[in-house]
């Protein structure tokens, strides 16, 4: 008991300090996309967040804290059900971190879709909002094109890529890394619902034997002569 309380402790000490990291690098990233901070040096982490920024503009923001958020249910989920046949207390465990990376793959798709259709019409009304027939004329084909992908328009068809690709590769890392336990899990679930069933089946037997037991029996009647 005491080891629990220890493992405990320290877990959560270590959720703590992961989920400080995650909102501090957050809200830098925030900070940065907003323009009010910005980040210098050649380093690679620094690099490939520019990079990776300018392909998805600032669902970014979004996608990085639900991956973040995938990946500490996914772990806390394989820990809850590798304790599972010997602490059978984490089934409630196993059940919220179980939906709650049904939850996040679902908002990463959300997020590519949400900010598709921003970006969309964030790009149409900017490119030919207010262009009249005679300017899209002078602007040409190639000139319109050129202002739909100048205000976004790959961004937003990026972030459409992302959000479904990912969103389904992180169904098959749930699948493959935790689909063998997860069906050991509801198989010994099933088993134990199954025995209490018959559990309770045996119960009612014998209490309705009981019963019948102690019920005062009816005299036979008495021949007639």
């Amino acid at each position: 008991m005491h080891r629990k309380k220890i493992a405990r402790s320290g877990g959560i000490i270590l959720l703590v300090a992961f989920l400080t990291i995650v909102l501090s690098a957050f809200l830098l990233l925030t900070l940065n996309q907003t323009g009010i901070i910005a980040f210098t040096g050649g380093g690679w982490l620094i690099n490939s967040y520019t990079i990776i920024a300018g392909y998805l503009g600032y669902s970014v923001l979004f996608f990085v804290p639900v991956l973040f958020g995938y990946f500490l249910f996914f772990a806390f989920l394989k820990t809850s059900l590798s304790r599972f046949q010997s602490d059978p207390g984490e089934l409630d465990n196993i059940r919220f971190y179980s939906g709650g990376l049904e939850m996040f793959i679902t908002l990463f798709f959300g997020i590519g879709v949400l900010f598709t259709a921003w970006g969309l019409q964030n790009a149409l009304v900017s490119a030919i909002g207010g262009v009249t027939k005679t300017e899209a004329g002078q602007l040409g084909a190639w000139g319109i094109l050129q202002r739909l992908v100048d205000n976004g328009i790959l961004i937003a068809l990026w972030t459409t890529i992302v959000g479904g690709v990912g969103g389904y590769l992180m169904r098959l890392a749930k699948h493959f890394f935790l689909g063998r336990e997860l069906i050991r899990f509801s198989s010994r679930r099933m088993e134990q619902d199954k025995m209490r069933f018959f559990e309770s089946l045996e119960s009612i037997k014998l209490h309705l034997e009981q019963i019948e037991e102690h019920m005062p029996r009816n005299p036979e009647p008495l021949a007639q002569t």
